[in-house]
């Protein structure tokens, strides 16, 4: 019995050591789960992320490496275990193919959820458009009988225009995949916010973010205590003729301490090793030794101190504070590629990288290549490699913009030669205009119709550019929020109303002949006081009474009055003209002086008319169709005396448009308008901002101190070496199964110096002579750095000051665009002189010419409207783009967590203040200086 219990204990003890190596193998092979090991590199990272994210100037925002789950990219299945993506058939099939797509399957994965918060914007965005226009029309439509002002639609997009347009009317139909869907209407906001959302570009950089952190975490770890354990279990029979004999036994190593380097470059090894041995042969015993070393070595020459041992982990500390300032500005630079279509990662300098510690500087890589992000080789065979998204060519909210409010405006230019040609076609069936005025219109409109096509060709390759730089699909309908144009469309409908009202005015007057002068004076006094042309202005305070003062005077008092008033104003002319020529501004009151004796002359005209009107000679004659023609001749004098009077209402319509333009938004800086300053000081101070706030030259700089570093790096390398070691070795009594009976008897200590002369040291002086090079190469990409910046800023204010004179250029250009089409149409539409009896075929032929020359002079005052006006917007949208390119460059841009510049320089920075109506514009006292827009119909 007592044998047998004895017996037990043996019989079990290589069962139990099967286990317990069974065990350390499934261990030791399967590891943590894949989710245990990705979770907590995450956690390392946020840490090591946030405890550097103490500076608002770089402010880490959004960092997050996991895509948004709104995002078209976004994965939503196990990320350790995603699903097999479809391979390539060809690929596939003569290939091997190992791996089985296991419980995952096999799918493609695409998020959807931005198309939710597409159409949620869109349901906002288009309540909010009809809800202004319904203000608009109660604020305005009542009063001036029309819509508010909005974008101009000339005309529904033709047929297969394509899958994008500009906002025009609120709703907007596309054909995509055979159905008809409603294009999404978006602003800009919502278009940076989309961008932090489905950019791959952007998602990429979160993701260097995150890799420029891991190096941190493997650095830090290299100074912590490292622990191993290994275990190894052996079993081993031989026979009894094999040369060492007959052997049944199982023998179990185990090996297991740790390592632990020092800031000095010490190090120290501690191991424990123990062999057990069970030997289940004839005399079955268990024999058990272990070893116990303790190692300490630290190097004093080369090898040695804190500037070589903490370089590796102070790069990659440094590196990480690179990629952190990187990514802030990288924000900034996607707002600015979203609204402007800048360039993604257009700096003025290199982007950061510094050095690994292997390497001499950051130009010398040739010699020692820092390790980049890919390929990296995490086992034998295993091999990834990290692909940045393909860059896009940017085409930017703003200048799509552009393109599609040029659109509009070459559609409107469609319409009004639309009408010319009707006009011209009325006038051919008179007989007043021959054919070739009418092929001249139509060969214009078809030119037109052409640039129509070319506008929306050019819009829609625009808007499918936009649409990638948003990584949208390209036949996704979208349409863009006419906000940023919208001040100047308005103003252009502005001005169509004016001159639409001018000709309904027109109109109005020649409906039908008035059977006597009080009908007349009836119908003349309406339109002078009551139509929409001159609603709210002095002109229709005034004309009333000053109508009344002509209709009291004699024949001979009215004469004189126009004689002396021909006079003043001949002597006001000629005052303005010495003016101009000596480039002294015209008075004010001069000019007001000029404009109310104008306005005297026509009505003394019109007074005039009416009195010749009232002596009715038409009566006199017996031809019926002879009366009608003298009283339609007589009553056509009227006409035109009143539509001169009228001019005067027109130039006070369009005086008060001139002061209201919109305003380009001010350069603000910390304590001064750029654009007010003088161009050398404005330079000056935006050049010393841009050298302190600039994030990119804040790594230039840093990146001098990491080549400076390192030499004494490889100066170091040209030490000789001088290293001093300790050895501690412990063991156990061998033969026995007394695995920790340590004792001082079985103990050896060992102190080793070792030293080696630097006699061999040629690669070493290579690289250090490299590394000098290096860093005075680092020196002037500094300082060129620094220039490249200065000048950047320097044009780009540059740029911006002659955008801000060519704004208040264009703008009179417009002006003087709409009224030379309507003096253009005033003098086509005027009553030819009758041809005397004598000369009939010269007067004929004298007709003729003068028709062709007033039609070329239409169609050439046509082709400016729409000119002007493009050109316009494009300052408009250019000053716009480039103080968004500025601001970036300054540094001075803040983008909130939705992506979206918060432009509040405009309010707080800027000394002085600035006086703006409610509508948002504001008086240009520079205008004043212009002449004024006025134009003398030839008819007079």
């Amino acid at each position: 019995m007592v044998s047998r219990e004895k017996a037990v204990p043996k019989h079990r003890t290589p069962q139990r050591i099967i286990k317990l190596l069974v065990a350390i193998a499934l261990a030791g092979g399967a590891g943590c789960t894949r989710h245990y090991y990705r979770l907590g590199a995450d956690r390392e990272v946020s840490a090591t992320i946030a405890q550097k994210d103490r500076f608002p100037a770089w402010k880490v925002i959004d960092a997050h490496v996991y895509p948004d789950p709104r995002a078209r990219f976004a994965d939503p299945t196990d990320p350790d275990r995603p699903p097999k993506p479809p391979d390539d058939p060809a690929t596939e099939c003569v290939s091997p193919n190992p791996q089985k797509p296991g419980k995952a399957g096999e799918a493609r994965i695409e998020g959807a959820g931005y198309l939710e918060l597409l159409r949620q914007w869109d349901a906002e965005n288009r309540s909010r458009y009809q809800a202004n226009r319904a203000a608009d029309r109660s604020k305005l439509g009542q009063s001036a009988g029309r819509d508010p002002p909005s974008l101009p639609s000339a005309s529904p997009p033709p047929t297969g225009q394509g899958q994008g347009s500009v906002q025009t009317d609120g709703s907007s139909l596309r054909d995509v995949d055979g159905k008809t869907q409603c294009a999404y209407l978006i602003r800009l906001d919502q278009a940076a916010e989309l961008a932090l959302i489905n950019s791959r570009e952007y998602q990429d950089r979160r993701e260097d973010l995150y890799l420029a952190a891991l190096p941190v975490t493997l650095q830090r770890f290299a100074f912590a205590p490292q622990f191993y354990a290994t275990e190894v279990g052996i079993r081993e029979w031989a026979g009894r003729e094999t040369p060492g004999g007959p052997k049944n036994l199982w023998e179990a190593n185990t090996a297991t301490g740790f390592s632990k380097l020092f800031p000095y470059g010490g190090l120290l090894l501690f191991n424990f090793a123990n062999q057990t041995v069970l030997n289940l042969g004839g005399a079955k015993s268990t024999t058990s030794q272990s070893e116990l070393t303790l190692d300490l070595m630290q190097p004093f020459l080369r090898g040695g101190g804190k500037a070589v041992t903490l370089e590796p982990l102070t790069q990659s500390e440094r590196n990480l504070v690179y990629e952190m300032r990187s990514y802030a500005h990288f924000r900034k630079e996607l707002f600015a590629s979203i609204a402007a279509g800048g360039l993604l990662g257009f700096d003025a300098i290199p982007p950061a990288g510094g050095t690994s510690g292997l390497a001499p500087g950051a130009n010398a890589g040739l010699l020692f290549p820092a390790v980049a992000h890919g390929p990296v080789t995490p086992g034998v065979s295993g091999v990834f490699s990290i692909n940045p998204a393909v860059p896009v060519t940017p085409a930017g909210y703003l200048p799509t913009l552009l393109l599609g409010a040029e659109l509009v405006n070459d559609r409107a230019s469609v319409i009004l030669l639309q009408n010319f040609l009707k006009l011209f076609e009325a006038l051919k069936e008179g007989g007043d205009v021959p054919q070739l005025q009418v092929d001249q219109v139509s060969q214009q409109l078809l030119q037109a119709q052409s640039q129509v096509l070319t506008d929306e060709q050019n819009l829609d390759n625009a808007l499918d550019q936009f649409k990638l730089q948003l990584g949208l699909p390209p036949n996704l309908p979208l349409e863009l929020d006419d906000m940023p144009v919208r001040p100047l469309m308005r103003h252009f409908k502005d001005y169509n109303d004016l001159f639409t009202q001018f000709d309904q005015a027109r109109e109005e007057l020649s409906r039908e002949l008035p059977a006597d002068t009080a009908g007349a004076r009836r119908r003349v006094h309406t339109v002078l006081t009551e139509n929409s042309m001159v609603r709210q202005t002095r002109f229709r305070e005034e004309v009333a009474g000053r109508l009344a003062r002509w209709e009291t005077k004699s024949e001979a008092e009215l004469a004189n009055s126009l004689r002396t008033l021909a006079a003043q104003r001949r002597d006001l002319l000629d005052a303005k003209t010495n003016a101009e020529q000596a480039g002294r501004p015209f008075p004010a009151a001069d000019q007001k002086r000029l404009a109310d004796v104008t306005l005297e002359i026509d009505l003394g005209n019109l007074e005039r008319a009416f009195r010749s009107y009232a002596l009715r000679p038409w009566q006199e004659l017996s031809d019926p169709l002879r009366r009608h023609r003298q009283q339609a001749a007589l009553f056509q004098e009227i006409v035109n005396a009143t539509v001169l009077a009228l001019d005067a209402a027109r130039t006070e319509r369009m005086d008060a448009l001139r002061r209201t333009w919109p305003r380009l938004p001010r350069l603000c800086v910390p304590g001064a308008d750029l654009l007010a300053v003088e161009p050398i000081d404005a330079q000056a101070r935006a050049a010393q901002i841009a050298l302190v706030n600039r994030l990119d030259l804040m790594n230039a700089r840093a990146q001098v101190v990491d080549a400076w570093r390192q030499i004494a790096i490889f100066a170091n390398a040209l030490l000789g070496t001088l290293n001093v070691e300790y050895r501690l070795d412990s063991m156990t009594p061998a033969g026995l199964a007394r695995p920790f009976d340590f004792a001082a008897s079985r103990t050896t200590s060992q102190l080793f110096l070792s030293g080696e002369l630097p006699l061999i040291r040629l690669p070493e002086r290579n690289n250090y002579r490299a590394c000098l090079i290096a860093f005075q190469r680092q020196r002037r990409a500094l300082m060129e750095s620094e220039d490249l910046v200065v000048s950047n800023v320097r044009s780009l204010l540059r740029q911006l000051h002659v955008l801000a004179e060519n704004y208040k250029i264009q703008q009179r250009q417009v002006e003087l665009a709409y009224a030379t089409v309507e003096s253009s149409l005033d003098t086509f539409r005027a009553p030819p002189p009758a041809p005397a009896q004598a000369g009939l075929v010269i007067s004929t032929t004298s007709a003729a010419v003068n028709a062709a020359s007033l039609t070329q002079q239409l169609l050439s005052a046509q082709r400016s409207l729409p000119t002007a006006q493009n050109e316009l917007l494009t300052v408009w949208i250019g000053y716009l783009s480039t103080r968004i390119l500025l601001y970036r460059d300054l540094e001075l841009m803040q983008v909130d967590p939705r992506g979206l510049w918060i432009d509040d320089f405009d309010s707080c920075n800027c000394t002085g203040t600035d006086d703006r109506a409610e509508s948002g514009h504001a008086a240009d006292p520079s205008i004043e200086q212009l002449p004024p827009a006025r134009q003398v119909p030839a008819s007079r």
